[in-house]
This record gives C-alpha cells, structure tokens and sequence, in this order.
C-alpha cells in the first residue's frame, strides 16, 4: 500500500502545472473532459477557450468524432440483428435526443461565442421556434438506416410541448421522418432535472413493452440514469452542459 502512495505522489508530481500549459493545451484538455463527463455543472465556455470550440465545432474533427461515433452505433444495430439474441417479434428501439443530436445549433451558438457567454433562453427559444437548425448529417444516416432494418424510432428531448410543431417541422424539412414518438416535456415537467426527466420517460417505455437497444444522445444526462438501454453513443458537444 505504501509503495502505491509513493508512485501516485511521484505521479502528482509529474503533471504539469496550469501555468505551464499553454492556452491551446489547457482548453484542449478542457474539453476532453467534458465530454467524457470529468467536468460537470459548469456553466459556459471558458473564455480563454472560445477560440478552440469554435474551431473544433467548425472543423473537421467535431464532423468525424460525430461520424465515428454514429458509425460505431450502426456496426452494434447490425451486429445485434444477426446475434442470438434477436427476435423479429420484439419491438427493438433506438432512443434519440434532438439537440446537438438529430438537429444542430451551431448555427445560434455561432452568434452567442460558442457558449463562452450565458445562455439567453428568450433568444434560444426563439431560435427554436424559427425550425432552422440543420440536420446532424451523421445523426440523421444513422436514423434512416435503423429504419430501413426495422428498429423503432423514438425521439426524446427536453424541449417543451409548446415547440412541439415547430419541432416537427424543422425535423421533417431536413429529412427526418416516420419515427413512432416524440415525448416532450410538458408544463409541470419543466423544473425537473434532464437525467430525471429522461429516465422516467424511458422506464416508462420500457415498462409499456419497448426494448431500447440503443440511446443516442450529445449530453449525459440524455445516457445516463434508468433504463439506458443495451449500448449508449454520445456525440461531442462543449458549447454547454445539461444536467
């Protein structure tokens, strides 16, 4: 035990201070533990790394970790199609969230310094409501192929029932279609944390016959929780953390 304590103490000591980091490797770092959900509750961008999300979110790399990450959920739909464990008579479903997911808002976070300043939810609300925001290309290949092997569609998002038809039409205007539900929060919902949220809504399906297979989604609370199903894929996002 005590040999142990001296290699982690050797190991403290090796790390380098935040002073010896420049501001590329601090954010960098910054945002890899975002999105593996090291850092949590935080509120925006820091502003020293508003140019690194901005050029991730801009670039190549936030298209292919968005690809890979949905070409990794398409090769566990195959796989789990031609598995043992397959029965053509259950209802296999694949869980979507809507944001950052199926559709994007980089468009708004574009405006508003890639979430290096405070969310303002009047403008975002508004954004919502225009139905503007670009499909996720990865995302919505993804979406069709599941449907094209017959898997069951639902989309789950913290968006209010009050943006419910215009939603659905942003959706279907970038080529989603034919899914089997979209939930919703509704009025006496809106206080309640998204983990908490999600996981009962999930349970809920689960409970009504649904075998959730997979669950797609850019945050963690949209993973994490009840009834996350057999496999969950996240997509990258550090613009912003939901709880």
């Amino acid at each position: 035990m005590m040999m142990m304590v001296a290699a982690n103490c050797s190991l403290q000591a090796d790390l380098p201070t935040t002073t010896e980091l420049t501001d590329d490797q601090h954010c960098t770092s910054w945002r890899y533990n975002v999105d593996v959900n090291n850092l949590r509750s935080w509120w925006v961008v820091p502003n020293q790394c508003e140019n690194i999300v901005e050029n991730y979110m801009r670039g190549s790399s936030y298209r292919y970790d968005s690809a890979q990450a949905m070409q990794e959920a398409e090769t566990y739909a195959r796989t789990f199609m031609y598995s043992a464990d397959y029965n053509s008579s259950t209802r296999y479903t694949w869980i979507f969230a809507i944001d950052d997911t199926c559709l994007s808002n980089l468009p708004y976070y574009s405006s508003h310094r890639f979430g290096a300043e405070p969310l303002n939810s009047t403008l975002y609300k508004t954004w919502i409501g225009q139905g503007k925001a670009p499909a996720l290309q990865a995302t919505l290949q993804l979406f069709n192929t599941l449907k094209e092997w017959d898997y069951t569609i639902l989309l789950l998002s913290g968006r209010l029932e009050s943006q419910r038809e215009a939603t659905i039409q942003n959706l279907i205007a970038v080529g989603y279609a034919d899914w089997e539900a979209l939930i919703l929060r509704k009025n006496t919902e809106i206080h309640v944390d998204a983990t908490s949220f999600k996981s009962k809504k999930r349970k809920y399906l689960e409970d009504n016959g649904y075998t959730i297979i997979g669950n797609v989604g850019d945050q963690w609370s949209d993973l994490t929780g009840q009834a996350v199903g057999d496999r969950v894929f996240k997509l990258p996002n550090p613009m912003y953390y939901v709880a």
